[in-house]
């Protein structure tokens, strides 16, 4: 590191402004939000890389603020590959390159036309691994799209300019890409690196566009140093194929995939009354930056023909609880597959309403929760499910056990004679879960408990426990929630049928400030449905308005194609057609963060930014085969 040392004193010699406060605050920097392996790099190398990054910035054709100086420039490493000491080097190489260019991005541009040559490097498939650091490519004089645009990002950072990596795996066709951002005229600009294209002709912002925001694995990222506001981290296939890395990201699929379109459906008699029609511009509003939101005026069940004309690729039905049951939702189920000509579900869609006005707009506008961290479940999972808190009250033999996570990961068993209501009550209201997962016997005004060990009943607008099903005596009220959750009703008949303010699922949304609810309307004993909603969210990682539309698309396409050789099953699918429902916003993507998705036969789904426009599946990678409908497309494993 001789050369760096002497190019930092001479940085020094020749008047930078480089304060010593703002030297410890850039180490700090690098220090704190290092990974692991990092935290026993050489003083005299982070107080090297510092001391540059800071002359950088001093000569950089563009200012910046801090906080872009910080994340983008200083850092030496883009996305934890092997540290170089390349800084001083490329200074040195490509300053006299960017001298006249009038903004960042003609100086990036340039150097992304001029520096390959110069230092031996060229594209290839052939290269050593995917996230090589810089010398290690100029070394074998190849790298691949990741390891292109880590140098191109660092000769940037070497000369002040502030440079990121972004990536996605493709949605419609195999493989992925990576690629570079330079922050010029107070916003980030894209650079096709090593084929010096400009933003107009990048020949990827095509694929680009069609970024599946439903799936976490098909989102596009751009890499940082220091932890998102949001905890995001990159999603990458250098080192495993399936697995979120510990690269810190932003997610930036809005500022790439095709704008979607929202649909909010409503009665003219819903939309005249204040509160609700308030509900209405929430949902606009939320999604403004992704969506072009529409308001349909119009009975939901009656308003096939306006979503025919606009197509949207989410509904919102906006509904007082006095306009619809159960009748309403199979006319709204089945209409929803009527827009276009397949027999598939044709939208992304639920059900936002409340007992009052209030409960809606909550729903309508809220966010929260985003990432599932605590769970309180009367069915069997595994501790690891979530990365929080988790208590079971089983459904499992012998009957009456009952378990709890603490956050630390320590677990504490027991069993109980002959009412495991109070084990549920107490975890309600000591966790205050994000995710209830339930099952066994329910109808619209009751939840029992695993064996009927119990009930949880509707009580004053409230939920009660109480000791025996069917029991008036004993009756004790829950708490009432602070958290805002969602609700997997996997294995319960009828507990999402509504019948008036007083049932199970109206006091769900409202008492248990519930924003999306899945459950069965009607008895069943096949439950493909539900429980294959949990599949998707609990074990694919899939948001709970994608897992739900998933089981829905998966069972028609089930039913459409199956050799049956027992009827029974085709019995049992045909029953669940019509069975579920999501109450909430269509739009809220809600997940059960995971590491690695669940290694399972379900089909994967890619769900197409708009209707009917021509995006497929491309290619497809071998032992795999793919049904495309014209909104969405199952992905199936044929072979290992």
């Amino acid at each position: 590191m001789k050369s760096t040392v002497i190019l930092s004193v001479a940085a020094f010699a020749a008047g930078a402004a480089f304060a010593s406060g703002s030297l410890e605050r850039d180490v700090e920097f690098l220090r704190r939000f290092a990974p692991e392996r990092d935290r026993q790099l050489p003083g005299a190398f982070v107080t090297n890389n510092c001391v540059l990054a800071s002359v950088a910035r001093d000569g950089a054709i563009e200012r910046y603020p801090d906080e872009i100086y910080l994340d983008y420039v200083l850092p030496y490493t883009v996305i934890r590959e092997e540290v170089d000491d390349w800084r001083a080097e490329f200074r040195e190489r490509f300053l006299p390159l960017v001298e006249g260019c009038a903004d960042n991005y003609e100086a990036a541009v340039k150097l992304d036309r001029t520096i390959w040559d110069m230092i031996g490097v060229h594209y290839s498939p052939k290269r050593d691994k995917a996230r090589q650091s810089p010398r290690h490519s100029m070394r074998i004089g190849m790298a691949s799209c990741t390891g292109i645009s880590i140098i191109l990002i660092d000769a940037c950072r070497a000369v002040g300019i502030p440079a990121r990596l972004v990536g996605c795996c493709w949605t419609t066709i195999a493989g992925n890409h990576s690629w570079v951002e330079v922050w010029s005229g107070g916003r980030w600009r894209v650079l096709a690196s090593g084929e010096k294209e400009r933003e107009d002709s990048i020949w990827f912002l095509e694929y680009a566009a069609l970024a599946d925001r439903t799936r976490i694995d098909r989102r596009i990222y751009a890499s940082r140093y220091s932890p998102s506001p949001a905890g995001t981290r990159f999603w990458l296939t250098w080192d495993h194929p399936q697995r979120v890395s510990d690269v810190p990201a932003d997610d930036v699929t809005s500022r790439y995939a095709k704008r979607t379109r929202l649909a909010v459906v409503a009665s003219k008699e819903t939309l005249d009354m204040g509160e609700w029609r308030e509900a209405a511009y929430a949902l606009v509003a939320k999604h403004s930056d992704e969506a072009d939101a529409s308001i349909v005026c119009a009975k939901p069940a009656d308003s096939l023909a306006q979503l025919r004309e606009s197509k949207p690729r989410y509904v919102a039905f906006l509904m007082r609880p006095d306009e619809f049951d159960n009748d309403v939702l199979v006319s709204l189920k089945q209409m929803m597959r009527r827009i276009d000509d397949d027999p598939y579900d044709d939208a992304i869609w639920g059900i936002v309403t409340g007992p009052d006005a209030a409960t809606a707009k909550r729903i309508a506008a809220s966010c929260k929760p985003d990432a599932v961290s605590s769970v309180l479940a009367t069915t069997g999972v595994d501790a690891d499910v979530v990365t929080g808190e988790v208590a079971v009250v089983s459904d499992a033999f012998p009957k009456g056990v009952w378990w709890r996570k603490d956050a630390a990961g320590s677990v504490v068993r027991g069993t109980v004679e002959s009412d495991s209501s109070p084990v549920f009550a107490s975890a309600w209201r000591e966790i205050d879960p994000e995710l209830l997962l339930t099952s066994s016997h329910a109808t619209e005004r009751n939840l029992e408990m695993p064996f009927s060990m119990g009930n949880i009943v509707v009580s004053g607008g409230a939920f009660a426990r109480v000791p025996r099903v069917g029991a008036l005596d004993g009756l004790e009220a829950l708490c009432a929630p602070q958290r805002e959750k969602v609700w997997v009703a996997a294995g319960n008949c009828l507990i999402a049928n509504h019948l008036d303010g007083g049932d199970m699922v109206m006091t769900a949304l409202s008492f248990g400030k519930v924003n999306q609810f899945v459950g069965y309307t009607r008895k069943t004993w096949f439950g493909f449905a539900g429980w294959n909603t949990w599949r998707y969210f609990g074990k694919f990682g899939y948001p709970l308005n994608t897992s739900h539309y998933a089981a829905c698309v998966w069972l028609q396409r089930r039913l459409a194609t199956r050799d049956w050789k027992d009827e029974r099953d085709k019995m049992g699918l045909a029953w669940d057609l019509d069975a579920t429902v999501l109450y909430g916003d269509p739009m809220q993507r809600v997940y059960v963060p995971r590491d690695e998705p669940s290694d399972d036969d379900a089909p994967s789904l890619v769900v197409f930014p708009d209707s009917g426009d021509g995006h497929r599946i491309k290619s497809i990678l071998e032992g795999y085969s793919v049904f495309e409908a014209d909104d969405f497309a199952l992905v199936e494993r044929t072979g290992k």
